[in-house]
């Protein structure tokens, strides 16, 4: 029996509410590259999601002023984050000062466009990046699935770079 490593955690920043299809979206594209996301928000609470009529609690894992961005691989701010805006940059500059990669899914990538100066004003479909200081915007569809792929693919091989670099020292 071949066992995977365990998943490398990604911050999910969540406001009051949580939309579920995209956090479905969020988890299924970072369990590909054996990620997974964890909740972090300003308070330690149940959240309330909703899938059609039915409503969904979600547990808060770690708040944001407790929170060790080196213990993640990255972080994820959700539809939403806008809402708790000075706490999403607060918590995305902590990240990136870090150097990990900070990712806004479609609903939040106004707030990366502000914190890296590109105000190019991203529509409500577009999802965007930040990592080592370069804005990423993907504008489709599926912008949530694709930057989440794309950064995923990013911290892999940023983390076998790494692993060649310890291997040679």
């Amino acid at each position: 029996m071949r066992h995977s490593h365990r998943p490398r955690r990604v911050a999910a920043f969540v406001a009051e509410s949580v939309n579920v299809r995209q956090l479905q979206t969020a988890s299924e594209a970072l369990q590909r590259h054996n990620r997974r996301a964890v909740l972090v928000s300003d308070q330690h609470a149940l959240l309330r999601g909703y899938n059609g009529s039915a409503e969904i609690n979600f547990a808060v894992a770690e708040t944001t002023e407790n929170i060790e961005p080196n213990a993640y691989d990255a972080l994820v701010l959700m539809e939403g984050a806008a809402k708790l805006a000075p706490s999403a940059t607060k918590l995305a500059k902590r990240f990136g000062d870090a150097g990990k990669p900070v990712v806004a899914l479609t609903g939040s990538a106004a707030l990366l466009s502000e914190i890296s100066g590109n105000n190019t004003g991203p529509g409500e479909d577009t999802a965007s990046a930040i990592v080592e200081g370069d804005l990423y915007e993907v504008t489709d569809d599926d912008a949530d699935w694709k930057i989440l792929d794309a950064i995923s693919e990013k911290l892999k091989a940023m983390q076998d770079a790494h692993q060649l670099e310890r291997a040679g020292a």
